[in-house]
């Protein structure tokens, strides 16, 4: 068998969704408690990305937007997947 040369690269795009929504608005991801999701769909829709101002309160990323801390004035930000792509 022959030894490849490919090399892999893994590059942590930390909170990328939410980092880009914080840069687009001027805001810092890690003082404003933003998260990407559509509030619209009610407690049971799925949280794409949050910042680490809001990890670091308790959030996570992928989880139900019912389960974001009740104590924090949270920013939504719609999914714009085509912004992302670009970026």
């Amino acid at each position: 068998m022959e030894k490849s040369n490919r090399k892999i690269l893994c590059v942590d795009l930390r909170s990328f969704f939410a980092s880009v929504e914080c840069a687009d608005a001027g805001l810092d991801i890690y003082e404003v408690p933003l998260v990407v999701a559509d509030k619209s769909r009610g407690g049971g829709g799925i949280t794409l990305a949050c910042t680490p101002y809001l990890k670091d309160k308790g959030a996570t990323s992928r989880c139900r937007i019912h389960e974001l801390p009740k104590n924090v004035d949270i920013i939504f930000a719609k999914t714009r997947k085509a912004r992302y792509v670009k970026i």
